[in-house]
This record gives C-alpha cells, sequence and structure tokens, in this order.
C-alpha cells in the first residue's frame, strides 16, 4: 500500500485540512443568522423584515467572514517567513549557537545528548539539510510551521471555502422564511418552530459532514456544534424577547 492510499483508509480525507473553514464558516453562518430570526421574533417583527435583516446579514456576515480569513492567514503567514529569515540570519552567521540551541531542543523532546548530536550533525553536514534544519528550528523553537510555497493560493482557497461555507449553511436558517413567505403562511409561531427543527437539523448535519471527513465519531460530532448552537441561539432569543418586553 503506497501513503497516499495508506492516509486516505487510516486517516482523515485530504480534505480534512479545510474542515476548519468549513466549521468555522458553516457554523457561524447557521447561528448568526437562525440568531438575527430568533431576535426579530421575539421582537414580534413581521416576516418580511426578518427576511430583509437576514438577508442583509448574510451577505455581509459572509464577505467579512471569508476576508477576515484571507487577511488574518495572510499577516500570520508573513509572521512566519520574518521568523524564517530571522533563523536564517543566525544559522549563516552564528551557526555553533544555532546548532547547540538544536541539540538542547532535541534533548527536550526526550532524545539523549549523543542521539541529538547525531541527528543535528546529520542535519548540518555540508549545508546539505539547511532549509530542512531552519524549518525544524522554526517548528521546534517557535511553534510555527512555514508555509508552503504557494501558500497565496492557499490562503485564497480557505478563505473561499469559509465564505461559501458560511452563505450554504447560513441560507438553510432563512429558507423557512422565504418558503412560507412566498406561500402567504402567516402563523408566526409555527414557522419559527419549524425553523427551529430546520436549524438544529443543520447545524447536526455539519456537525456530522465534519465527522465524516475527519473520521471521528459521529455522535461527538454532531453533539458538540448543536450544544453550541443552542446556547447561542437561545441567548439571542432571550435578548430580543426580553428587550422587547422592557421597551413596551
Amino acid at each position: 500500500m503506497d501513503i497516499g492510499s495508506h492516509l486516505e483508509i487510516h486517516h482523515a480525507s485530504s480534505k480534512a485540512k479545510y474542515i476548519k473553514n468549513v466549521i468555522f464558516g458553516g457554523i457561524d453562518g447557521i447561528i448568526t443568522t437562525f440568531s438575527i430570526i430568533a431576535a426579530c421574533f421575539g421582537s414580534g417583527l413581521e416576516i418580511k423584515y426578518i427576511l430583509a435583516m437576514g438577508f442583509a446579514n448574510l451577505l455581509a456576515d459572509a464577505f467579512s467572514m471569508g476576508f477576515g480569513d484571507y487577511i488574518s492567514s495572510s499577516f500570520e503567514s508573513k509572521y512566519i517567513l520574518s521568523e524564517k529569515k530571522k533563523e536564517t540570519w543566525e544559522y549563516d552567521n552564528n551557526r555553533n549557537y544555532e546548532i547547540n540551541e538544536m541539540i538542547e531542543l532535541y534533548q527536550n523532546e526526550g532524545i539523549e545528548l549523543e542521539d541529538s548530536k547525531k541527528l543535528v550533525d546529520i542535519l548540518t553536514k555540508n549545508n546539505k539539510y539547511k532549509n530542512f534544519f531552519i524549518k525544524s528550528m522554526v517548528n521546534m523553537e517557535l511553534g510555527l510551521k512555514i508555509p508552503d510555497k504557494n501558500y497565496k493560493n492557499e490562503i485564497k482557497k480557505e478563505a473561499l471555502i469559509t465564505f461559501i461555507s458560511f452563505i450554504i449553511f447560513g441560507f438553510i436558517p432563512l429558507l423557512t422564511y422565504l418558503i412560507t413567505y412566498w406561500s402567504n403562511f402567516n402563523n408566526y409561531n409555527d414557522i419559527f418552530i419549524i425553523d427551529c427543527f430546520v436549524t438544529l437539523l443543520t447545524i447536526m448535519s455539519l456537525g456530522y459532514l465534519q465527522a465524516i471527513i475527519t473520521k471521528q465519531p459521529k455522535l461527538l460530532g454532531c453533539l458538540s456544534l448543536t450544544i453550541n448552537g443552542l446556547i447561542s441561539t437561545g441567548i439571542a432569543f432571550i435578548l430580543g424577547y426580553g428587550i422587547e418586553k422592557v421597551i413596551n
């Protein structure tokens, strides 16, 4: 069995590296949109106002999430590359110090002194493994992972996934209200109850999806996101209902 097949069968799917963006965008889209709906319902607003505020929030927050993901990842990558540059300079200008530092780092990982020296000697032999040495130094000393050469494209892809995930999952809580508005169904209590179940199923489905992709326990994946969603949306409804009562 080759490495690729082994990873796909025994480890998480290759798509798992984007799970943070899917969950981050999806759960925020669901909860943010439904929180707006719950607050509006608690305040007694009409369906058309709920839809207007919901869609405005969906598009604005989706863009903000995607762009924020891109900017934060971009600055993080630039920071890591600047640290790599410093470590490279230190290696070129103060090589013995860096060698002793790496030996100490290996010892901190539980490797005996003589074995640590052997490992570092291999890595520093004729500068053959210089890039690997610096990569290891940045990771072990600073706890940072040096981004790949195509990191800019990867950052854009992750930001796009966050944006799309927010739009798709955030739209679902609005779908119930959109359908009832088109069908002239005006029983607000029933609509909200139906939307609660739809939203709950959406959150559970997102948890189930991430469990499949990462090959984690499915029940735990569903429960973790569901509990988070129930607490967040419950707070939104209570605040909306409470504020409406206080004002009136």
